[in-house]
């Protein structure tokens, strides 16, 4: 059996956040200036969160808390920039 082409190292929630495109979310991060005071949560991570929230139908902060725990040290399976 061949390697098959459609099949990556990539997870489902990686694959899916890669079809945002990064320029379209720095233009609305520059154009309301969202990122004025911040220093470690950024916009973006933000929007990831916010993104993995609705797809692993959270009801709390505490289970996105924990389910993005458990993807940190996994970022060249869920984001290749």
């Amino acid at each position: 059996m061949g390697k098959n082409k459609y099949f990556s190292t990539k997870s489902v929630f990686g694959q899916l956040i890669s079809l945002i495109d990064d320029s379209m979310v720095q233009k609305a991060v520059e154009k309301y200036d969202s990122d004025r005071y911040v220093k470690s949560f950024k916009s973006q991570d933000h929007l990831f969160s916010l993104v993995f929230c609705c797809l692993e139908k959270c009801n709390s902060l505490r289970e996105v808390a924990q389910g993005m725990l458990g993807l940190s040290g996994k970022e060249e399976t869920v984001r290749i920039n």
